[in-house]
Parts: structure tokens; sequence; C-alpha cells
């Protein structure tokens, strides 16, 4: 979680610079549009149905990555962007979108136990999920952060995060 903290840091701070020095080398209106268009491209999430099929087609390679600690057939993909093991849960991120207050990540994670667990980004307490669709969603009280997760198949769960 500190290598995404530090990423979306420096775009913050880059996004700062970047918007006056646009504005300065095209004008103020073309220059604001070419920044929107740019932050814009940055969604590289994978969709969801993409996240089920890729853990369901590789359940079993997926176990045993986990079993042996070793990721490295699923490393520099394209499709899982990091690897996280937390304790007795693995997450796998693939991709974000957005800055600040819009900033949000999609991906799927493991939990030893099967349960459903937390990733990364998920409440402080699971009792604080209700039920949604087929999963479980969370929303943050007197804020706009939000988690939702339901299980793709056995121990594997998929997750949305926004903040």
């Amino acid at each position: 979680m500190g290598k995404k903290k530090w990423i979306l840091w420096l775009a913050g701070f880059l996004a700062v610079i970047a918007v006056p020095l646009i504005q300065l080398a095209v004008g103020k209106t073309w220059g604001l549009l070419l920044f929107l268009a740019l932050i814009s491209a940055g969604d590289n999430r994978a969709d969801k149905i993409d996240i089920v099929a890729f853990v369901c087609g590789n359940e079993e390679a997926l176990l045993t990555a986990i079993e042996e600690a070793d990721f490295s057939d699923f490393e520099n993909t394209g499709f899982i962007e990091n690897i996280d093991v937390e304790g007795a849960v693995v997450v796998f991120s693939c991709g974000g979108a957005g800055t600040g207050s819009g900033t949000s990540y999609v991906g799927f994670y493991y939990t030893a136990n099967g349960d459903l667990g937390p990733a990364w980004c998920a409440p402080d307490s699971m009792e604080s999920m209700t039920p949604s669709g087929d999963g479980f969603i969370w929303f943050e009280e007197n804020g706009d952060n939000l988690y939702y997760t339901e299980r793709i198949c056995g121990s594997f769960f998929y997750y949305e995060a926004s903040f």
C-alpha cells in the first residue's frame, strides 16, 4: 500500500505543476482540456468480467503460487499490476483510475480460510459491510469512500474500492 500512496502523491504533485505549465504553453482553456484528457486516459482498471474469468481459469495455478509464495508467473503480465501478501490474505491489484477523491481500484484477493476477508482497502470491521447484489458493500459514514467485494470461486474474492 505504501507504493500506491507514493504514486498517488506524485501524480497529485505533478498535476499541480503540470496544469499551469500546460496552460502557459497552449492557453488557459486548451491547457485545461489537454490536462483533463491526459488524466482521463489513465484508466487502467481491468473489467470485472475479465477478473472473474482470469481467476476461474487460473485458480489452480494461483493456489500453487500462493502455496509456494512464488508469484513470478503472474508478475509483469499487464493484467495484475501488484501482488501483496498480508498475512493470510494475498491481494492482486488489477488497476486503478482517477485522482484525488475520484480514485478507484479493482482486483481480487485470496483468504486462507475462505471467509470474506479484508483486502488492503477494506473497512476495519467486516461487520460494517451490508449485502449488495452478489456481494457486500461498505460506505464511509460522512465521506465518499466505498468498498465492494464478492466471492469469485473457492477462496478468491473480487474487490472494488473508491476513495
